[in-house]
């Protein structure tokens, strides 16, 4: 048996109405919104040229992976080593870390695992780091794939000069057990600005600053197979300019508030729908009449715009929090507090974050709960 509300909800899994019986709260997959959204950018991708690595730090879900791979994925991206072997352990083979690490520890713990079968793609941003992943593929018996990881105005990891960035290409090359695949530069202040016009120019900056780096390499002898970067928001611009080769875009499958405002294509109309959901149950109300849930900052990540509240379909309000454990309702004007008892489907404030807040994720099709998939990195930040 599942543990936690994902065990009191598994025996309606295929049942008719089994979606407005769920036990809360309890983390929902909309199926036709993901899948619709999986295939939108899977062909814009095919469109473009380009290819698609999706970043599995937004839903940390084997079962999700394998459906991104299964659309046409080159790999899956992830954030942390404790992240990425959780997934290698759950059956994903074609994973790339994007972010430097500094214990051997974890270094070796990679390695070891591409010695096992994993297709692991590493960053690396200094030359020491470099020596480590030598060293660790070396005694595993194993190669490991390196990018060299450029920062292009995100401010955290990275070269920025073409004369750092051929220093490690050349170091790549010369390292036994590494093989030099190219350069990874992510453009995360690009991702959340929201008008179309802006966001294009800070992603004009971002190539600018790439550009000069790639010509570099490319003059060395040591022309990049893979440029990887972008993200969701950013996707559009990064198949119309085609530096990238790739992109590594995450939210678009689940969606947030936080990427709400976003005017992906330019034209004021939404591109992915909401099918990341946490569904609520009124527990009661407050001295004043407001509608009290059951799931607060310990069901929802909060560093987002509130999420809104849908009852039956019909968008009824926002939720503000009451609590780790609990939220409120507020209703909009015109619309009396449900009651007790009521389950509330609400959209969610940051997709990565409240992912990692739970076990499973409810699979629902229409009316019907369809599925409960584990979140196999669920937790863990190392």
């Amino acid at each position: 048996m599942k543990r936690g509300v994902a065990g009191l909800n598994e025996a309606l899994i295929g049942q008719p109405g089994s979606r407005a019986e769920l036990e809360t709260p309890a983390l929902l997959l909309d199926a036709d919104r993901f899948e619709a959204s999986l295939d939108r950018l899977a062909q814009l991708a095919r469109l473009s040229g380009m290819g698609l690595r999706p970043h599995a730090k937004s839903h940390k879900c084997a079962a999700i992976a394998v459906r991104q791979m299964a659309a046409g994925a080159l790999g899956i991206a992830c954030a942390k080593p404790g992240e990425l072997l959780a997934l290698f352990e759950a059956g994903l083979t074609k994973l790339m870390l994007t972010a430097p690490v500094s214990s051997r520890l974890k270094i070796d713990r990679l390695t070891a695992a591409a010695a096992r079968g994993l297709e692991l793609i590493v960053v690396v941003d200094r030359l020491e780091l470099v020596a480590a992943f030598g060293a660790s593929a070396r005694a595993a018996g194993t190669h490991v794939a390196v990018l060299i990881d450029c920062d292009t105005g995100l401010g955290r990891t990275g070269v920025t000069t073409t004369e750092d960035a051929v220093s490690l290409g050349r170091a790549i090359s010369a390292e036994a057990g590494l093989v030099y695949a190219g350069v990874q530069a992510y453009a995360g202040k690009v991702q959340h600005v929201f008008d179309h016009q802006e966001r294009r120019a800070a992603n004009d900056l971002a190539n600018a600053r790439l550009t000069p780096i790639l010509v570099g390499l490319r003059a060395a002898g040591l022309a990049p197979a893979i440029v990887s970067g972008g993200g969701t928001g950013s996707h559009l611009l990064d198949f119309e300019d085609g530096i990238l080769t790739e992109v590594q875009a995450g939210s678009y499958v689940l969606m947030d508030e936080g990427y709400r405002p976003v005017d992906f294509h330019g034209t004021g109309e939404p591109v992915f729908d909401f099918a990341m959901l946490v569904v609520v149950s009124v527990i009661g109300h407050s001295a004043n009449g407001e509608a009290i849930v059951d799931g607060g900052s310990k069901s929802f990540a909060v560093d987002g715009p509130p999420p809104r509240v849908y009852r039956d379909g019909v968008e009824i309000g926002t939720i503000a929090w009451a609590g780790d454990e609990f939220g409120r309702v507020k209703t909009y004007d015109g619309i009396a507090p449900p009651p007790a008892g009521a389950r509330l489907e609400c959209t969610v404030p940051h997709c990565d974050p409240t992912a990692n807040l739970h076990d499973f994720i409810h699979v629902v099709r229409g009316e019907r709960l369809e599925a409960i998939w584990p979140i196999e990195a669920r937790g863990l930040s190392d």
